[in-house]
């Protein structure tokens, strides 16, 4: 059990900004102790009797695994007395009613409509509206997702709101406004998304999809913004070990590449996706990573090449320790399978809370040479510094966010090892756009994290 003393200087600062702001963001990248820094902070709240219950909203994993381990791995938070609200519609009802004996209640970002369908029904002075922590709040950036707007609607039940991430703005500068709407409310940019929109923005395309800031007006929107967010400066980030990331090429058979290239010219009209552009880059992807999925229920693969089998095959071949292994497509699972064994370390869908949180243990033990995760299960919470410092991708991921998360699974605080991470990327394939995606992305995240670093610099009295 580790103790208050071992907190890290920045970590101290985080949770008095978060004790002295009621309504606060804080973007801290993965591995840089914000679920901490926030349970110390409700800890002190609760010990000076500002506050009687936190309610936290996290993702799913997240909220069953990470937030009670972390409780439970610190001296002064153990005692916290918590409640994971799960189970069937009338076990939660009868938790969420329970809620005042506890000291915290944390349930899962999927169960947020019922949430507040049931929150509504409960008196303003409820110990439940004194806190809402709100982890990985970017998840919200959606304005038209229902979770997001189902919060923001009843948002000033809240005493206190914070909103914690390790990346904010993951694509563009257009993800901030729903997370700050929720967390510091109207007063900031308004409730409509769509007047700040057409305020900061232009669009791009005739269809009006595509937005980009007007000139000089993203400077604008993280000045409106730096204020409200707590964030490290750039000598108080975590040290760690060298990342090194290879993108490993491999050629599509001839007859693939020209199935490729003809479904490629069907789905796609010049630069713009035809009327479904899910369904068209994923049949791409799926030629991409060798095979495609036969008829409307995408149950049955059809194999069309073994170019990624062969480099899989070497990877695991070659593995010199413990190594993860990131997949996309179900058939890419039953890929990893077929040459592992059916009985692979998984963590994802339909594995149990209880059976992923016994295969961590097992891997930051040393037990486990290869454990196998889908990013939208194993990109967000997980702590497996202590396993490894190896990890494959069969392909890359569209989501800048989740190869971030991910990766920060293996480079995070507490990894002793460099960290090297492989690509396969089909030539010439969606594999390439999702790459290039990706990283244009995480520049301008990089960007935005930069400007708040120097806000908070300039911001900052010298001693």
């Amino acid at each position: 059990m580790r103790q208050k003393t071992e907190l890290r200087p920045y970590q101290n600062r985080l949770v008095t900004e978060l004790f002295e702001n009621d309504h606060r963001l804080c973007v801290v990248r993965p591995g840089g102790g914000k679920t901490v820094s926030a349970l110390t902070a409700i800890e002190e709240l609760r010990e000076q009797g500002a506050i009687r219950h936190a309610l936290v909203i996290a993702p799913k994993r997240v909220a069953r695994t990470v937030w009670p381990d972390e409780i439970a791995l610190w001296a002064h938070t153990a005692g916290l007395r918590y409640q994971l609200l799960d189970g069937d519609r009338r076990q939660r009802l009868a938790q969420l009613l329970d809620a005042p004996q506890y000291d915290m209640t944390i349930i899962g970002i999927d169960l947020v409509q019922w949430l507040i369908e049931h929150l509504d029904k409960l008196p303003d002075e409820h110990p439940l509206f004194d806190l809402l922590v709100i982890d990985e709040v970017s998840k919200l950036r959606d304005p038209t997702g229902v979770r997001a707007k189902a919060i923001a609607k009843r948002r000033d039940k809240w005493k206190m709101i914070w909103g914690l991430s390790g990346t904010l703005r993951p694509s563009s500068a257009l993800d901030l406004f729903m997370p700050a709407r929720v967390v510091i409310g109207g007063a900031l940019w308004g409730r409509s998304f769509y007047s700040w929109q057409n305020k900061h923005f232009y669009p791009t395309d005739y269809n009006r999809y595509q937005w980009a800031p007007l000139p000089g007006h993203e400077d604008i929107i993280n000045a409106e913004l730096a204020p409200h967010v707590s964030t490290l400066a750039a000598d108080e980030l975590p040290q760690l070990p060298e990342l090194s990331v290879l993108f490993d090429r491999i050629e599509l058979p001839l007859d693939v590449r020209e199935a490729y290239d003809e479904m490629q010219r069907k789905l796609i009209v010049g630069d713009i996706i035809a009327a479904n552009a899910g369904v068209a880059t994923g049949k791409l992807a799926q030629i991409a990573n060798g095979f495609i999925y036969d008829g409307e229920e995408q149950r049955q693969a059809r194999r069309l090449h073994d170019e990624k089998r062969a480099w899989l095959e070497d990877i695991i071949d070659d593995a010199a320790g413990p190594t993860v292994l990131i997949y996309e497509f179900q058939e890419d699972l039953r890929l990893i399978r077929e040459l592992l064994g059916e009985d692979v370390a998984f963590i994802g869908q339909g594995k149990s809370d209880k059976r992923g949180a016994a295969l961590i243990d097992d891997w930051n033990a040393g037990k486990i040479p290869f454990l196998v995760l889908h990013p939208t299960s194993g990109g967000h919470g997980l702590n497996l510094q202590k396993g490894g410092a190896d990890m494959a991708w069969l392909s890359p991921t569209w989501s800048p966010e989740m190869w971030e998360q991910t990766i920060a699974r293996l480079h995070r605080s507490g990894q002793t090892q460099p960290v090297m991470v492989r690509v396969c990327v089909a030539s010439r394939t969606v594999d390439v756009l999702k790459l290039n995606r990706v990283h244009r992305k995480m520049t301008a995240q990089a960007a935005f994290e930069a400007y708040l670093r120097e806000f908070h610099a300039l911001a900052t009295p010298s001693p």
